[in-house]
C-alpha cells in the first residue's frame, strides 16, 4: 500500500472522530464580537493541538478573541505556515436555533464549512502524517485568527511576523463548490466620500444653496466610470445618504464603495484615481472628502506558487482529484501573508459553499479526500523545498 492510500485508509478510519470534533466546534457561538465565544471554541482546538504535540504561544486580546500560534518541530528543513481562523459572522444565539446536522450528502450548521471543517482538515493532515513517522520538516506552525471575518485587522500583524519565516504558507479556506483551489486573491478597500454644500429653502430662494447630493451623483459616476479601467477592477458604490427634507437643499450627502482590484499596481492606480475626484467638483459652492482607502493587496498569483499549484496537483493525480487553481475577487488572511513575499496557497479545505446564510453546508464525502491532499502536499512541500526557494528568490 503506497503511502496517499495509507494515509487515506487512517483518515477513512478516524473520520467519525473527525466529525465528532466538528459538532463540538460549530455547535458553539463565536462570532467575532463574542470573545468569550470564540475563546471557547479556541481553547477547544488548543487542546486538539497539544494532544498532537504542538505547543503554544498566546495572543491575548483585549476585544476579540485570543490568537495563537501553534509549532510542531520536525528534525528537517522545511517550514510550513497553516493558517485558520475561529470566528464566524453568526449572532449569538443562532446554534441554538440551527445547531450541526446532517443532509444526505451535507453537514450544515454556522461557520462548518467557514472554517470549522478547515481547521480539522488542517489538523487531522498533521495527525495523519504522525501516523507514518513523517517529520521531515524544521517547523509547521498553525496560526488561529480570531478576527479574519472583519478583515484580520488585530490579528495580521501578529501572524505576518511568522509568516516572514516560512518557506510556503497553505490557507485553509475550503475549496471552492467545484473543488478548486485558490491560487491568487483581489486586494481590496473601502472608501468613503463626503460632500458638503451649502443649505437652502428649495422652494424661496433654491439658487443660494449648493445641492450636495447633486455632487455626489457627479462623483458617483465618475467613479463608476473606473470599473474595467484594468482587468478585473471593480468600483461598487454601496451605501449612500444625504440630506434631512424634501424642500431643504442638502449641505451634506456621503456614499461608501467598495474596490477591488488584480494587482498592487492597479491599486495604486486606482487610488490615485479616485482621490483626484475630490480636487474637480461640479456645482459651485460644493466640496469632497475621501477617507478611507486600500485595506488588503492583492494576493498575486507568482512563480514559486505556480510551483506550489503544480506540486499539488501532481497529489491530486495520484488521489484521483481534478481540480483547478482560479483568482477569487473575495480576501481573506492570504492577502496579508502574501504581503510578506511567501508563496501561498488558499481554499485548501474541504469543499462546500454558501458561506454566510442559513444553508453554509459542507460535503461530508470530500473531507477524507481534502485531508490527505492537504497532507500529500505537506510531504511535496518538504521534499521540494530547495527547488521552491531557488523559483522564490529569483529576480522577477
Amino acid at each position: 500500500m503506497g503511502q496517499l492510500q495509507q494515509m487515506t485508509f487512517w483518515l477513512q478510519e478516524h473520520l467519525p472522530e473527525y466529525l465528532e470534533k466538528l459538532g463540538a466546534l460549530v455547535n458553539l457561538d463565536c462570532g467575532t464580537s463574542n470573545k468569550a465565544g470564540v475563546d471557547q471554541v479556541g481553547q477547544l482546538f488548543r487542546e486538539y493541538l497539544r494532544n498532537a504535540g504542538f505547543e503554544l504561544t498566546e495572543y491575548p486580546l483585549t476585544q476579540y478573541g485570543d490568537c495563537c500560534l501553534a509549532t510542531l518541530y520536525g528534525n528537517g528543513q522545511a517550514r510550513i505556515l497553516l493558517m485558520g481562523h475561529l470566528d464566524t459572522v453568526y449572532p449569538t444565539g443562532i446554534v441554538a436555533e440551527r445547531p450541526m446536522h446532517f443532509d444526505n450528502h451535507h453537514i450544515l450548521g454556522p461557520g462548518v464549512n467557514d472554517m470549522k471543517a478547515g481547521l480539522l482538515t488542517g489538523l487531522y493532515a498533521v495527525r495523519v502524517l504522525q501516523q507514518v513517522e513523517f517529520s521531515d520538516f524544521a517547523r509547521i506552525d498553525f496560526f488561529l485568527n480570531t478576527d479574519e471575518e472583519i478583515g484580520s485587522p488585530v490579528s495580521h500583524p501578529l501572524y505576518q511576523p511568522t509568516a516572514a519565516l516560512a518557506d510556503a504558507a497553505i490557507v485553509l479556506e475550503s475549496a471552492r463548490m467545484n473543488g478548486d483551489i485558490v491560487s491568487a486573491r483581489k486586494g481590496g478597500g473601502v472608501y468613503r466620500i463626503d460632500v458638503r454644500g451649502r443649505q437652502a429653502h428649495a422652494g424661496v430662494e433654491i439658487e443660494k444653496g449648493a445641492n450636495a447630493i447633486l455632487e455626489l451623483t457627479h462623483c458617483i459616476q465618475k467613479l463608476s466610470a473606473l470599473n474595467g479601467r484594468q482587468p478585473g477592477t471593480t468600483v461598487n458604490v454601496g451605501l449612500v445618504s444625504g440630506g434631512i427634507m424634501p424642500n431643504v437643499v442638502p449641505d451634506h450627502a456621503w456614499a461608501e464603495l467598495d474596490v477591488r482590484f488584480v494587482t498592487v499596481a492597479d491599486g495604486l492606480t486606482l487610488d490615485q484615481a479616485i482621490r483626484q475626484v475630490a480636487s474637480r467638483p461640479n456645482i459651485p459652492g460644493t466640496s469632497i472628502e475621501i477617507t478611507g482607502g486600500i485595506e488588503k493587496n492583492p494576493m498575486e498569483k507568482t512563480a514559486a506558487s505556480t510551483y506550489l499549484v503544480d506540486l499539488i496537483r501532481g497529489v491530486g493525480e495520484q488521489l484521483g482529484l481534478s481540480f483547478q487553481d482560479v483568482q477569487s475577487g473575495g480576501t481573506s488572511d492570504g492577502n496579508f501573508i502574501s504581503e510578506t513575499g511567501i508563496p501561498t496557497l488558499d481554499g485548501l479545505g474541504p469543499i462546500g459553499g454558501r458561506d454566510h446564510s442559513p444553508e453554509e453546508y459542507l460535503e461530508v464525502d470530500s473531507i477524507v479526500d481534502r485531508t490527505a491532499l492537504l497532507a500529500g502536499f505537506i510531504l511535496e512541500i518538504a521534499a521540494h523545498r530547495d527547488q521552491l526557494l531557488q523559483i522564490k528568490n529569483q529576480p522577477r
